[in-house]
């Protein structure tokens, strides 16, 4: 289960030590990244933040609503919502302060714990192949949703304002969320 994964991985960041792999990763990837590797980082963190996201995140179920696929609008919102709410939730619960180990191109504030770009990408994947399921599209979804979130999540490493655990984190809280809502919804739908 992805709530077990981040569970573990957060025992790791309650020690208040970057994991010694996340800052040995981090340091091998920027002594090898081009300049183009870091314009696609800058051009994921536009496409990943909030900007771009919480659009998309209140477009999608209002379409689904208008198309009265009224079930699926329910099933996205809270999906995606929940996925916001939990990352957040837990980067006050974790606190753990952002990598530090070289001056990002880009300007992030607050904390690193998971990271809340990795979380929304997953949670926005997972909904997307949920949706495409029952059609003919579905293994397009699942290998578009899997690229998509792994990009965001290398984008994070890349720009040095995330741990790979902050970014694994943030994909397994996406995931866990839209599980959860895809396993409660249907009780909550007899009831």
């Amino acid at each position: 289960m992805p709530a077990a994964g981040v569970l573990v991985l957060g025992q790791e960041v309650l020690e208040r030590q970057p994991v010694m792999m996340d800052v040995s990763a981090m340091t091998w990837l920027h002594a090898h990244t081009g300049a183009g590797l870091q314009i696609f980082g800058q051009v994921m963190n536009i496409v990943g933040g909030p900007w771009v996201t919480t659009p998309l995140f209140v477009l999608l179920p209002l379409l689904l609503w208008i198309l009265n696929r009224r079930y699926l609008a329910v099933f996205a919102v809270v999906g995606l919502g929940l996925a916001e709410a939990t990352q957040w939730l837990l980067k006050v619960a974790y606190g753990r302060p952002r990598p530090d180990l070289w001056p990002s191109d880009v300007y992030v504030s607050g904390l690193s714990f998971p990271s809340g770009h990795a979380t929304a990408a997953a949670a926005l994947a997972a909904v997307l192949v949920v949706l495409a399921w029952r059609s003919r599209w579905r293994w397009l979804a699942v290998g578009a949703g899997v690229v998509y979130a792994a990009l965001m999540g290398l984008s994070r490493v890349v720009l040095g304002v995330h741990y790979p655990t902050d970014v694994l984190a943030g994909a397994l809280t996406g995931l866990a969320c839209v599980m959860a809502t895809l396993a409660v919804l249907p009780f909550l739908r007899r009831a």
